[in-house]
């Protein structure tokens, strides 16, 4: 499946009535096995536990090191991802640019503010 097949998939089920389910995984090993699973149709990455694996605290591991990661994971399933940018490294829309170049068709960004 194509990144482009793979988004319009994501879209796909984020209109579906049905609620979307998405697990977490953090490196190709649990990417693999969680797309075996039947019911799996979209995966997610864990920010913290790639960082974590790596061992960076959340939010402190550099950007390309993520985007490495969170493409080893698009790369290795046929399903689509959506990846946990933290906060976009300084530039949000780059970092989703470069994202998008890895196979990430899914992500969430935080903003990051203080109450």
């Amino acid at each position: 499946m194509t990144t482009a097949q793979k988004a319009q998939t994501l879209t796909a089920l984020y209109d579906a009535p049905e609620i979307l389910r998405v697990v977490n995984v953090w490196d190709v090993v649990s990417a693999k096995a969680i797309a075996a699973l039947p019911e799996t149709k979209a995966l997610a990455t864990a920010g913290h536990s790639i960082a974590a694996s790596f061992g960076y605290s959340d939010g402190a591991i550099p950007r390309e090191l993520m985007l490495d990661m969170v493409g080893r994971i698009a790369a290795s399933v046929d399903l689509p991802v959506s990846a946990d940018l933290d906060d976009g490294y300084g530039d949000a829309g780059e970092t989703t640019r470069l994202a998008i170049g890895v196979g990430i068709v899914g992500a969430n960004v935080e903003d990051r503010l203080a109450p």
